[in-house]
C-alpha cells in the first residue's frame, strides 16, 4: 500500500529531544505551542488520499450486479477536518521548569521506550545560571514578585559574595554523604568516591548543591553558576536570598536558566522558532548519540545501604573487621574535655 510522505515522516518522529524553553511561560502552554506546530507542518505535507467506496449497484439496463468506486466523502479532509491533530503528538518531560525559568529541557516526543525514565533515574547533575540582585526582595523572591523590602548593598564586594558561595557550598556537602546513607570512612565510601560524585536515588530528598560559583558582579546585578540536583525553581531563589542575609542586605532573582543536564547543553537545544518534524529528527538522532557516548544512564551512588552491600556492589567480599565510625563512636565526657574513642573487644572485656 503507498504511503505518503507525511507518514513516513511521522514513523521516524520518536525518540528523546533537547529543546529550549522561554521564561515567564508554563510547560504546559509550551507542550501546546510545540504540538500545534507539529500538526500545522505535518498537514501542509502530502497527506493519504481519502478511501474509495465500494458499491454494489444494478444496472437499470441490463438488470445485472456491477461494482461501482468512489471516492469516500466521510474521509476527506472537508469532513473528518486536518488529518494530524496536537493530540497525535504524546510529549513527555523531565525535570521540568517552572514558569519563571528558561533553558534546557529534555522531552521525549511519542516515545514508548523507558528512556526518559533512565535519564531521570541516573541523576544528571544540572547547571543553573542565576542572575541576582541585590537591594530588594519581593513576596516571590524573583523579579516578577511585589517589592516588600529594600536595604543598602554598597559595603557588598566581589569577595565577600565569593566567600558566602564557598560557605553555602561547604554545607550542601556535608549534607551530601547524611542523605547518602553511606560513610566517606570506609573502604566502599572511598571506593564509591573515587568512581564520581555521590549522587542519592531517591528524587524526594531535598536539593544538593555539587557547585557554587560566582560568574560575574557589576552591582547591583551578580551572576551565579549552580550544579544541583533534585532541584526545584523555588529551591534556586532560596540561595539566592540566602546569598543576601549572610551579605546583610536584601536579593532577589532576576532570571533564572538552566544551561546544562549532564553532558546535554544549550548548543544541542532546539528554539520554538526552530522546531520542525525535520529539525526535531535531527535533534532525535544527536541527542542520542551523546547519550550512548557519555555516562549519562549511570548512576555513581546507591543509598542507604550498609557496608556489606556497598561492599557486593563493588564486587569485593565485605570486610567483617570493618569499623563503621557512625555506629561506634560514643563519647565519654570528662571534667576538663570531651574526646570520642571507638568500641572494640577489649573494652568489652574489662
Amino acid at each position: 500500500m503507498f504511503r505518503s510522505s507525511a507518514e513516513l515522516l511521522y514513523d521516524k518522529l520518536h525518540g528523546v529531544a533537547c529543546l529550549f524553553k522561554p521564561a515567564d511561560m508554563q510547560m504546559q502552554h509550551f507542550f501546546i505551542i510545540l504540538q500545534e506546530r507539529l500538526a500545522s507542518a505535518f498537514n501542509q505535507l502530502p497527506c493519504r488520499s481519502a478511501m474509495q467506496r465500494i458499491d454494489i449497484k444494478r444496472d437499470e439496463i441490463t438488470g445485472k450486479e456491477i461494482v461501482v468506486s468512489s471516492v469516500d466523502l466521510t474521509d476527506t479532509v472537508q469532513a473528518l477536518g486536518p488529518r494530524y491533530q496536537p493530540e497525535d503528538f504524546d510529549i513527555k518531560a523531565i525535570f521540568p521548569l517552572e514558569s519563571f525559568s528558561s533553558g534546557l529541557q529534555i522531552v521525549s516526543i511519542n516515545d514508548d521506550s523507558k528512556l526518559l525514565e533512565q535519564i531521570q533515574n541516573g541523576q544528571p547533575l544540572r547547571c543553573y545560571h542565576i542572575q541576582g540582585r541585590l537591594g530588594e526582595s519581593t513576596n516571590t523572591l524573583d523579579a516578577n514578585g511585589v517589592i516588600v523590602e529594600k536595604s543598602t548593598y554598597k559595603h557588598v564586594n566581589r569577595s565577600k559574595i565569593e566567600r558566602v558561595c564557598a560557605l553555602i557550598q561547604s554545607s550542601f556537602q556535608a549534607s551530601m554523604y547524611k542523605m547518602s546513607g553511606i560513610s566517606p570512612f570506609t573502604q566502599a565510601g572511598f571506593e564509591l568516591a573515587k568512581g564520581g560524585l555521590w549522587k542519592p536515588r531517591d528524587h524526594t530528598l531535598p536539593p544538593i548543591v555539587y557547585g557554587l560559583k560566582l560568574l560575574n558582579f557589576k552591582a547591583p546585578f551578580f551572576d551565579i553558576e549552580m550544579h544541583v540536583i533534585n532541584e526545584q525553581e523555588m529551591h534556586l531563589k532560596e540561595v539566592i536570598l540566602d546569598i543576601g542575609i549572610r551579605l546583610r542586605t536584601s536579593t532577589l532573582s532576576e532570571s533564572v536558566r538552566r544551561t546544562k543536564i549532564g553532558p546535554l547543553t544549550t548548543q544541542h537545544s532546539l528554539v520554538i522558532d526552530e522546531i520542525t518534524p525535520e529539525t526535531l529528527i535531527t535533534n532525535i538522532n544527536t541527542v542520542e548519540t551523546i547519550i550512548d557516548k557519555s555516562n549519562l544512564l549511570d548512576k555513581t551512588v546507591l543509598v542507604n545501604r550498609t557496608h556489606r552491600d556497598e561492599t557486593k556492589l563493588l564486587g569485593k567480599q565485605p570486610d567483617e573487621n570493618t569499623v563503621d565510625l557512625y555506629k561506634t563512636k560514643r563519647y565519654i565526657t570528662h571534667d576538663s574535655y570531651t574526646r570520642p574513642i571507638e568500641e572494640s573487644d577489649d573494652d568489652t572485656n574489662r
